[in-house]
Order: structure tokens, then sequence, then C-alpha cells
């Protein structure tokens, strides 16, 4: 039977791989809030520039039309950015879950790195143990010749 250690060493290396899977998620989730921080800023940047546009091209006089046209894609720009905000929450909602998960999974590989490096420990007092006591056996039956 293998020793308490080497079974431990084998859950802390499932441990690590399930951190560096939960490392992986996170990242991939954290990269997804930035990208949709940044596009969502994107968005509303587009919407203050074409809105400035739209009224500096509505105070020199357009066709109806053409402002009704703007004014639909102006409307879908808000609702693109109103559909963007509601995918953020998700993401948010997702990244806090996913750290959460991480914090789990952190906690449990430091767990079992702890219980490893004890067992470890345990087993090194013991073999030191059994080393002194047979050094102290084969002491007493080599008696020198002269006591």
């Amino acid at each position: 039977m293998k020793k308490r250690s080497q079974r431990m060493a084998l859950l802390q290396d499932l441990a690590q791989r399930k951190k560096r899977e939960a490392d992986q998620f996170l990242a991939d989730s954290q990269a997804r809030v930035t990208q949709g921080e940044a596009t969502l800023k994107q968005l509303e940047q587009f919407l203050v520039e074409y809105q400035q546009q739209f009224q500096q091209q509505g105070q020199g006089g357009m066709a109806v039309g053409q402002m009704l046209a703007s004014r639909a894609f102006i409307e879908k720009i808000e609702s693109s950015i109103r559909q963007h905000r509601e995918t953020m929450k998700t993401h948010a909602e997702q990244l806090r879950q996913v750290e959460q998960y991480w914090r789990q999974v952190y906690g449990h590989q430091c767990a079992m790195k702890n219980l490893t490096e004890r067992a470890l420990g345990q087993e090194r007092s013991e073999a030191e143990k059994q080393l002194q006591k047979e050094l102290d056996e084969r002491s007493q039956r080599l008696r020198p010749p002269f006591i």
C-alpha cells in the first residue's frame, strides 16, 4: 500500500489541476467583463457623437425622411446599449460566481497542500523514530568488552 503522503500528493495534484481550471475560468470571466465595459463605452461614445452630428445637421435643416432615419438609428443604438447593459449585468453576476468558486477551489488546494506536507512531516518523524529505535537496539547488542 502506498504511503499516506503519496496518496495525498495525488489528491493535491488533482486539486492543483482544478485550481488551474478555476484560474482560467476566472481570467475568462474577467476578460468578458472588461471587454464588455470597453464595448459599452464605445457604444455610448458613438451615440454621443452621432447625436451631436444629428443636432448640427438639424440646425441647418434636413428632410423629414432623413430626420426619421437618423432618429430610428439613434433609437437602435440606445436599444443596443440597453441590451449590452443587461448582458453586462449577467457577466458581472457570472464573475461573482466564478470568483466564489475560485476561492473555494483555492482554499481546497491550500488545504490539500497543508495535509500533504503534514503527512510528509509525520512520515519523516516516524522514520526518524524507527531509525533511532534501530540504533538503540544495535547499540545494546554490541556492547564493548570493557563494560
